[in-house]
């Protein structure tokens, strides 16, 4: 009797636990982010500094032969910042790159796939204004999340799962903001996938991570309308998690209200990485990859880290400080639930 009463509840227990795994309509998933590789030939107005432009194609090529030797992937995403400045040569390049990868691929723009804007007072060098139209780059990347001329898309990569793009450029700056018509467009997707583990990916950050985040000068980094795009996360619970990139640290992740909010780390600056991310209807864990690169690249992009000013989380920050802040080593591996549970 107690043995049958045993495997009853053996039976049980076992069922519960599928019935909570496929919840959603997947079991596991695994994906990796790449963000800001800033892609770039060498060129008069690039050089290995804070962002290791004449590197980026070796970075890039790296992070791509990396996620290719990951033998169970799902899937990857590209959280913006794409080119240097959407050069038609760049562009073309970020094209043929991404077909090497050989799992489905995810973009989303960045505020460098926006031509930047020549200045009035002064005579730009010519290397900066071949910058293309950013749906020049929506064009170029059919197929890689957009399909057709919109620059915000949806997909659907695994059954229970929808992923969400978002477009946060913004015409004329480095910040962003996402567009009245995009939040009406996002309303109804979200309205209409209730059913489906919601992951959004934008380029810029809506929250800060940590209190220094805040310095006025950083104020380019976050949406104009964050709060706008909050909310509407918050009004459907099955959004649990947005993914984005442009801060250039090491990947870092804040938690508002049940959502969480996850910095992705660049390919091309200290400490250059990407991050690997397992996700099932119960949580979301990731790991942080640094890139190998060479002893050379390293050098230059930690020395060069450290000694802008721009980067220090402080003004009185000494280098190591800096050093540590943008590596976020307590953030190298990390776990966070899932809002909503079925």
């Amino acid at each position: 009797m107690f043995r049958k009463l045993w495997v009853s509840l053996l039976a049980v227990a076992l069922l519960s636990f599928v019935a909570a795994s496929f919840a959603w309509g997947f079991g596991m998933v695994k994906f990796a982010v790449i963000s800001d590789p800033h892609l770039s030939y060498p060129a008069a107005n690039t050089k290995d500094y804070v962002k290791m432009e004449d590197s980026s194609i070796v970075l890039f090529k790296e992070a791509i032969d990396s996620v290719n030797a990951i033998p169970d992937l799902d899937f990857v995403i590209l959280a913006g910042d794409l080119t240097k400045d959407a050069e038609p040569w760049n562009v073309d390049l970020l094209r043929e790159m991404l077909e090497e990868i050989r799992v489905p691929v995810y973009a989303v723009l960045g505020n460098h796939e926006v031509s930047p804007i020549p200045p009035k007072d002064k005579e730009a060098p010519l290397a900066t204004l071949i910058g293309d139209s950013k749906y020049t780059v929506v064009f170029a990347l059919q197929g890689f999340g957009f399909n057709g001329p919109q620059s915000y898309w949806t997909a659907e990569p695994v059954p229970g799962l929808l992923l969400v793009g978002l477009d946060t450029t913004k015409v004329g700056s480095w910040g962003g903001k996402v567009s009245p018509a995009q939040l009406q467009w996002l309303e109804n997707v979200l309205a209409t996938n209730r059913d489906k583990l919601t992951i959004v990916v934008g380029h810029h950050l809506l929250v800060p991570f940590r209190e220094e985040e805040k310095k006025p000068e950083w104020k380019n980094f976050y949406l104009d309308n964050a709060e706008e795009v909050i909310a509407l996360f918050e009004k459907y619970p099955q959004v649990s998690f947005y993914l984005c990139g442009h801060r250039h640290v090491s990947t870092i992740p804040v938690e508002k209200n049940g959502i969480w909010y996850i910095e992705n780390a660049s390919t091309v600056t200290y400490p250059m990485s990407y991050t690997v991310y397992t996700l099932t209807p119960q949580k979301l864990e990731y790991e942080v990859v640094r890139l190998k690169a060479t002893p050379k690249i390293w050098e230059v992009a930690k020395k060069t880290m450290a000694e802008d000013a721009f980067w220090k989380p402080t003004e009185s920050a000494s280098a190591e400080e800096t050093l540590a802040y943008v590596e976020a080593a307590d953030f190298v591996k990390f776990s966070m639930p899932v809002r909503f549970q079925k």
